[in-house]
């Protein structure tokens, strides 16, 4: 992948990939190597932003700081202190960045090049070409900025990079709580590996997090199935957070084992409250909140 080359059209991508988690790693080396202004695509949650810190801690500049800044945050007083900042700055959703402020960096930035005081990286969720189409975006800004193009592949793309990330993640949220690293079973790594991921790279760092948290395969297993994508039959996916998915599988849980305890204890609530290491108020009020009848012994316990 080339980087500068004088004969290149500024209409059109110097560099595009797509492909493999390696390919990109491979552009980010070289990228930190050079000062010139990058264009991140991706869709939302990919990872733009950790490719932006991860481009200026490999560079001259790492000493420097690095900030993130929506456009759709902008105005003409932001745009100054970006303009003066040092270091590297991250301009996130560059298709909500006002016209006039487009203008202002095509101006103050692009034809300064002997006097910059900082790089800027640019990351869209969408293709920004629609945005010229549209007058939304100046064509002349649009060039210089999509003149080095860095397209970072959903994760639904790079499923074979799935568990190599889980472990890391796992790693890091296993020190995070001060818990022990849980061991990823045969079924957990295959769902990992074929959920569809909508929200790339942030959605299985929020699974993660939950497996870690929750500390209980089966729980954890069955509070991510309950937050994956579903349907709706007018084809709108109901949204779901892990959270809300985890406190639900967490009381349908706690309501099975107190209907289990109970069933064991032939209804005995006060044996009950004690094998389940809770008050004896504490139990009333959770039959009452759950609505548990004691489960016989032939029923057997299922979630």
């Amino acid at each position: 992948m080339t980087l500068a080359d004088p004969n290149h059209d500024t209409r059109r991508p110097l560099a595009s990939v797509g492909q493999s988690d390696a390919q990109v790693q491979l552009a980010i080396k070289r990228l930190a190597g050079s000062d010139c202004p990058l264009l991140l695509l991706g869709e939302h949650g990919v990872g733009k932003r950790y490719t932006a810190a991860q481009i200026h801690a490999r560079s001259h500049r790492s000493r420097e700081s690095f900030k993130e800044i929506r456009c759709a945050d902008l105005d003409a007083r932001g745009m100054l202190s970006v303009l003066s900042a040092r270091g590297t700055v991250y301009l996130v959703e560059v298709a909500d960045l006002h016209l006039s402020l487009q203008e202002r960096i095509v101006r103050d930035y692009f034809a300064t090049e002997s006097s910059r005081n900082c790089r800027l990286l640019f990351g869209s969720s969408g293709e920004l070409s629609d945005e010229v189409k549209s007058g939304r975006m100046r064509e002349d800004f649009y060039y210089l900025i999509s003149g080095v193009t860095l397209r970072i592949p959903p994760l639904r793309q790079r499923r074979a990079e799935i568990l190599t990330l889980t472990e890391m993640l796992l790693t890091q949220y296993a020190k995070q709580f001060d818990r022990p690293k849980p061991p990823l079973s045969g079924e957990i790594a295959y769902f990992l590996i074929h959920h569809p991921w909508p929200g790339n790279v942030n959605e299985l760092q929020t699974a993660i997090k939950t497996l870690v948290a929750i500390g209980d395969e089966t729980i954890s297993l069955a509070a991510l199935k309950a937050a994956g994508p579903g349907g709706r039959p007018n084809g709108h996916r109901k949204s779901r957070s892990l959270k809300e998915a985890t406190r639900c599988v967490s009381i349908q849980v706690e309501r099975q084992m107190i209907s289990e305890v109970l069933g064991s204890t032939g209804g005995n609530r006060k044996r009950a409250a004690d094998e389940l290491g809770i008050s004896y108020k504490a139990l009333l009020y959770k039959i009452k909140q759950f609505g548990v009848e004691p489960a016989s012994k032939e029923s057997g316990a299922s979630l």
